[in-house]
């Protein structure tokens, strides 16, 4: 499988930031972390493979660069290979690059820059380009209630819900924002998205082209979106990536029109709530979340762009955007307690258990109740956490159609 213009200058930038990135890593202080990869969601099926971690310690033995490479294997992707480089030069500034390609058809190329020191610490910078393809893509219908059974080829599909397909996924946004008052800060997200769809690999699911009519016009067509965001943002948490304290709270609009070059329009708006208590001199600490998100649209808004719930970040007990309708509400409390602390593999390293719970729903029209009729998902995430700025985590979920095992980087909110 070949890669896309966009996926060659992808690589090249990637590739500059690791030559740039080389002379400070190669002078470092190296631990190195083994991690056996056994991983079960309900889109991908059973992957195992091995992660290799390195982190590079400065002279006061804090992280300043990790890469994280692994090997792995799932029955539908083929063996897949991933280069993970992640850098934090300063307190305010960090990079990621990501390079990963399967023996078949999936891919996935990163690049993230974030700089919180703008302006002696009153402005602040996020850039991204993704470039991804996922040959094990599902797609159930839409609303709360579209149906779990598989669609299998050849057959008809008036009553089944789960399909497959491939996506072909490709995002570049940059978000510049200001600090207004000591907690509130503006924020402007430009956003451009091209988004295609292939047949999947799954052969026992139809192809959502075939199984979903009503999807036709509706994202199974490349489009493009230019998006633009803007976000009022209140924030008192004491630390970015491993909050003990605080709050988060956020409004949101955003639009796309037609006559901007996207291949749609519509206007998105919504608002976010986070809470982090320490109860007992921080530990545990008690993390909650409430969002609500709208789109106000027609009916040829892709369903690429509309809310959507399931996966890693939202009801982790079921795969990745397992419900799908222009409106969505979501609640989520966890408990994060440290089990273990130990000085190990040349880091300070801990060990947290995080029982969590969630709710939420998607609908179609705003004047819709957005608590009623609930999906309900709970589980068990571990964590590995090396601070102040590194977190891995495993999540376990169960929900009504069983349970799923995700994991990733970062705290799921």
């Amino acid at each position: 499988m070949g890669i896309e213009q966009g996926s060659y200058r992808t690589l090249i930038v990637a590739a500059l930031a690791i030559v740039l990135s080389a002379p400070a890593i190669a002078s470092a202080k190296v631990s190195f972390i083994p991690i056996p990869e056994i991983v079960t969601s309900p889109n991908e099926g059973n992957t195992l493979g091995l992660l290799a971690v390195f982190l590079f310690l400065d002279e006061k033995d804090e992280i300043r660069y990790m890469i994280a490479p692994d090997a792995v294997y799932n029955p539908t992707k083929g063996f897949m290979a991933n280069f993970r480089l992640f850098g934090y030069p300063t307190p305010t500034r960090r990079y990621s690059v990501v390079i990963g390609k399967s023996t078949t058809k999936d891919e996935d190329y990163e690049l993230e820059f974030t700089d919180r020191g703008f302006w002696e610490g009153r402005a602040f910078v996020l850039a991204s380009v993704v470039h991804e393809r996922d040959s094990t893509e599902r797609f159930f219908g839409f609303g709360n209630d579209s149906p779990q059974r598989e669609c299998h080829p050849g057959e008809r599909f008036p009553e089944c819900g789960e399909s497959n397909y491939t996506n072909n996924d490709t995002v570049a946004q940059a978000t510049p924002g200001v600090w207004l008052l000591p907690y509130v800060n503006l924020n402007y997200r430009m956003r451009i998205r091209r988004y295609g769809v292939d047949e999947g690999q799954v052969d026992k699911l139809a192809f959502t082209g075939e199984a979903h009519p009503e999807a036709r016009g509706r994202g199974l067509d490349t489009g493009v979106i230019w998006a633009h965001q803007t976000a009022l943002v209140y924030d008192t948490r004491d630390a970015t990536d491993i909050p003990q304290k605080g709050a988060l709270a956020l409004v949101y609009g955003e639009f796309t029109d037609r006559r901007l070059g996207s291949t749609t329009s519509f206007i998105k708006f919504g608002t976010e709530g986070r809470k982090f208590v320490p109860i007992r001199d921080g530990n545990p600490i008690i993390a909650g979340r409430v969002l609500f998100d709208y789109t106000s649209g027609s009916h040829d808004t892709p369903f690429w762009e509309m809310s959507s719930l399931g996966g890693r970040r939202t009801l982790r007990g079921f795969g990745s955007d397992r419900f799908i309708d222009f409106n969505r509400s979501l609640a989520s409390v966890e408990v994060r307690t440290r089990v273990y602390q130990r000085h190990i593999f040349g880091v300070n390293a801990e060990i947290e258990l995080a029982p969590f719970v969630e709710t939420g729903k998607v609908f179609p029209h705003v004047r819709d109740s957005p608590v009623n009729h609930l999906h309900w998902v709970g589980g068990l995430g571990f964590r590995g956490i090396v601070r102040p700025q590194i977190v891995g985590f495993v999540d376990v979920g169960y929900g009504a159609e069983g349970s799923a095992i995700f994991t990733g980087v970062d705290y799921p909110f």
